[in-house]
């Protein structure tokens, strides 16, 4: 009888001990903190792409096209004149419209009427320094309009990357700030994930070309000067921490 209760008394002990033993062994949960990283670069371009617009109407649907094909002919003499090839030259968007004439039409609003044929054509070019003088060449071959002129960066991606590597470092120096005000210390990267990247073009608008023709030609070529762009890139960094 007394072996008897000695063994349930033990048995009795070891299963209230046991799950405080359990509880006390686990592991604490990681603290963690969480920071978002901006970095930045900045890169000179060495691409530039001018957009025009060539947009011709006439009454008779085939007079419109051959007069916008006339003009995109002309610009592509007047580019490949520059050195471009016809690679460089690209159409982006050709549509054709018709626009009724109203019995009475509105000074005030001029438009097009009858078959409006509009052409976008862009032109690219790795030198910069081109820049103007496809402008003036584009105008020269009567476009309607230049849309604008972007300069970009060819190897996007290596800035990016750029970018991205001072993201991490600022991610890093936030989480160690943020450690040390809270009297602990980074352990280890836990996670990390990258946000978009963004770039702060220098694009360069012009008004319809058709005023500058109109107007005496200018005494000196159109200069159009390329600026740094810069890279943005974001990440977002999950850090252990420790006392």
């Amino acid at each position: 009888m007394r072996t008897l209760l000695a063994a349930l008394t033990a048995a009795t002990l070891t299963a209230v001990a046991g799950p405080a033993a359990a509880q006390t062994a686990a592991p604490r949960p990681a603290q963690r903190i969480e920071v978002v990283g901006q970095g930045s670069v900045d890169r000179m371009p060495d691409r530039v792409a001018v957009t025009f617009a060539i947009i011709t109407n006439d009454d008779t649907a085939s007079k419109a096209t051959t007069d916008n094909n006339i003009v995109f002919n002309a610009l592509l003499a007047k580019m490949q004149a520059l050195g471009l090839n016809t690679g460089a030259i690209r159409t982006t968007n050709y549509m054709i419209n018709y626009n009724a004439r109203p019995a009475q039409p509105n000074p005030q609003f001029p438009q097009r009427y009858g078959y409006i044929v509009t052409r976008n054509v862009t032109v690219t070019s790795d030198s910069t320094e081109r820049a103007g003088a496809i402008v003036d060449g584009g105008v020269a071959a009567g476009v309607t309009n230049v849309a604008g002129v972007v300069f970009t960066i060819r190897d996007a991606r290596g800035a990016y990357r750029a970018a991205q590597t001072a993201a991490v470092a600022d991610a890093q120096a936030q989480a160690e700030g943020l450690a040390a005000a809270a009297h602990l210390h980074v352990v280890r990267l836990a996670s990390i994930s990258a946000g978009a990247s963004t770039s702060v073009p220098r694009p360069v608008f012009f008004s319809n070309a058709v005023a500058l023709r109109a107007a005496p030609p200018p005494p000196v070529p159109t200069d159009v000067e390329a600026s740094s762009l810069t890279v943005n890139a974001t990440v977002t960094a999950v850090y252990e921490v420790a006392p």
